[in-house]
């Protein structure tokens, strides 16, 4: 059922020398009232010119409309922050209390309230590159004895196990067939997806925020042991960290997800070697993304 071949979009992205990396913005809302939402950013800016870049950023946020456009003016702008970075080189940044969003739109199941962030980057008075980012202001909490609290409310997950592929219509993506199929979910009475057993495809997590859907984003089907002669197993030992930092990093601004899994049906799972494993791919987990939890 995995398919095979290219069954996914693909983007060749251009970009001028000093740019946002790839996957660089990872937003946080550390501190949500019905007053006020303080936002946090850390940023990675690179440098890909054989020249010293000198350059100003700055963001500013505005509502996102359900047809995915911003609003006309920001909610929210930042300061400047001016930077150097050398040729073939990157500058990371963490800007702590950045912005201040009065009379926050929560995002939640019933009102999937979202946002943009458009970061830009000036050289010499000309922009350069533009990154958006569209994110949600939402707090989660999970109580072993009460169980998941969206935006402070008690919410019952009702989930379901969802692979990737589309029944009849295959394994290639397919926009309409994805929201669709979560629409019935939804009617269905169901609120939460699980991605079995692999990442899902980004049109997937942004339709899941749109309707509003939780999701638990799934990296592995298997580890060293595996369950076929050509599957993951044959690629972990050189490949798990990289993709599963890629995964976190590509996934962690989407409001809908609220749990990472680092695997599904593990054979190595009540071994000592798969304790160790867990251990070592949750801290990698918890190294790109602090604001959920890993299972």
């Amino acid at each position: 059922y995995p398919g095979g071949g290219l069954y996914r979009n693909l983007w060749l992205v251009k970009t001028a020398g000093a740019h946002v990396a790839h996957w660089g913005m990872a937003w946080t809302t550390p501190a949500v009232t019905k007053d006020a939402a303080t936002v946090n950013v850390d940023f990675v800016i690179e440098n890909d010119s054989p020249d010293k870049v000198e350059a100003s950023v700055s963001t500013r946020i505005y509502e996102l409309g359900a047809d995915g456009r911003g609003g006309a003016s920001p909610v929210a702008t930042s300061d400047t922050l001016l930077v150097d970075i050398d040729p073939a080189k990157a500058r990371t940044a963490a800007r702590s209390n950045l912005l201040t969003i009065g009379k926050p739109r929560l995002w939640d199941l019933q009102h999937p309230n979202r946002y943009v962030a458009v970061t830009t980057i000036d050289q010499s008075g000309k922009i350069v590159d533009r990154y958006e980012t569209p994110f949600g202001i939402r707090t989660i909490r999970f109580d072993p004895d009460q169980g998941f609290f969206l935006n402070g409310v008690h919410v019952r997950i009702n989930g379901v196990c969802d692979h990737h592929d589309l029944g009849a219509l295959g394994a290639a993506i397919n926009s309409r067939a994805l929201e669709r199929q979560v629409q019935l979910l939804q009617e269905m009475g169901c609120n939460a997806i699980r991605t079995s057993h692999n990442p899902p495809a980004p049109e997937l997590l942004e339709i899941c925020d749109r309707l509003g859907m939780l999701v638990m984003d799934e990296a592995f089907d298997c580890w060293r042991s595996g369950k076929h002669a050509n599957d993951y197993h044959l690629l972990f030992d050189d490949w798990a960290e990289k993709d599963l930092r890629a995964l976190v990093r590509r996934d962690r601004n989407h409001p809908s997800v609220i749990l990472w899994s680092i695997g599904n049906e593990i054979r190595e799972q009540g071994e000592a070697e798969g304790w160790r494993l867990a251990t070592h791919l949750a801290g990698i987990v918890r190294e790109e993304d602090r604001s959920r939890i890993s299972l």
